[in-house]
């Protein structure tokens, strides 16, 4: 009886180090957003979501931060927010934050999106017009 004897390499699979980094932070308008941007790109991005539904700024913005302390020039944050400060009439708070977390997080990338209008609100309301207005402060 012959015994035979094998040797089996053992596999090592090594992950395959991610290039860039794209992270979406947001409150319930980013919602899905970062599953949609991560099945448009290739393997070489690692994309990741936080969101915060019915929360300030405050709170969106540092719900990730250690991860976004991780990041480097090749890397994205998308912030989606402020809804809820215009709303309840802190705009101007709403820009600090906003103003204090693009200066602190200057060696990355960041995509800032606008706050979306109230749908169930006329266009000439004053909601309305005060999102327009924070629109059009941050776009400065």
């Amino acid at each position: 009886m012959k015994i035979e004897r094998r040797c089996r390499r053992k596999q090592t699979y090594k992950q395959k180090e991610k290039k860039h980094r794209i992270i979406v932070i947001g409150n319930s308008h980013a919602r899905g957003c970062a599953a949609e941007i991560k099945s448009n790109l290739d393997e070489d991005f690692e994309v990741k979501g936080f969101l915060n539904p019915g929360t300030e700024l405050n709170s969106i913005i540092t719900s990730a931060k250690r991860d976004i302390q991780q990041l480097s020039k090749q890397d994205v944050v998308v912030v989606w927010g402020g809804s809820k400060d215009v709303g309840k009439n802190e705009t101007k708070q709403g820009i600090n934050w906003i103003q204090s977390f693009v200066e602190a997080n200057k060696y990355t990338n960041i995509i800032l999106m606008e706050v979306p209008h109230r749908h169930y609100l006329i266009q000439e309301s004053c909601v309305n017009k005060e999102v327009d207005k924070f629109n059009r402060i941050i776009m400065n």
